[in-house]
């Protein structure tokens, strides 16, 4: 073989070898996680059967689930935007001896997202508490006073957001 044929061989052996990696690298995200709430925090994993997981997925719509059986559609996220998906809730403990994981969800209630003081969207929880905003990468406050959290949004990103809204103490 001439020198010209093996170059050519070479580099398109190389070629082909960093396609196989790059196409290997973003099958690998191309993959629904699955988190469920556990009362205090989103937890890994799939809810148990009847209860809510939310599946997430790079640059696609977080979809809310009560069954394992449900199927997923691909909502593609608009360009630059990523999502701050959670429940409203209140928590439930034990009293003064203990925590417990019980909550109570909040359904229908309004959930205010601002920016940089100033009012930016309102979300509204599902029948099961639950919220999605897709928002332009930045920084977000959602809710208000003392049950207010600050959530970094970035591109392509579901962001898992538990917000409290107050603790009912029971003996």
């Amino acid at each position: 073989m001439t020198k010209t044929t093996l170059t050519l061989l070479a580099l398109l052996l190389s070629v082909t070898a960093a396609a196989s990696a790059f196409a290997f690298g973003t099958r690998m995200t191309d993959t629904w996680s699955y988190y469920h709430f556990d009362g205090n925090a989103f937890t890994p994993g799939p809810a148990d059967e009847g209860s809510v997981s939310v599946a997430v997925r790079k640059n696609v719509r977080p979809a809310f689930l009560t069954s394992s059986q449900s199927s997923l559609e691909l909502n593609t996220l608009p360009d630059g935007t990523g999502v701050i998906a959670g429940i409203c809730y209140l928590q439930s403990s034990g009293g003064k001896l203990g925590n417990s994981s019980s909550f109570r969800a909040y359904s229908r209630v309004p959930i205010l997202i601002s920016s940089g003081g100033k009012h930016f969207v309102t979300a509204e929880t599902d029948d099961r508490g639950y919220f999605v905003a897709v928002l332009p990468a930045g920084i977000y406050s959602i809710g208000s006073g003392p049950f207010a959290a600050e959530v970094v949004v970035q591109r392509g990103i579901t962001k898992l957001v538990p917000l409290r809204v107050g603790k009912r103490m029971v003996d």
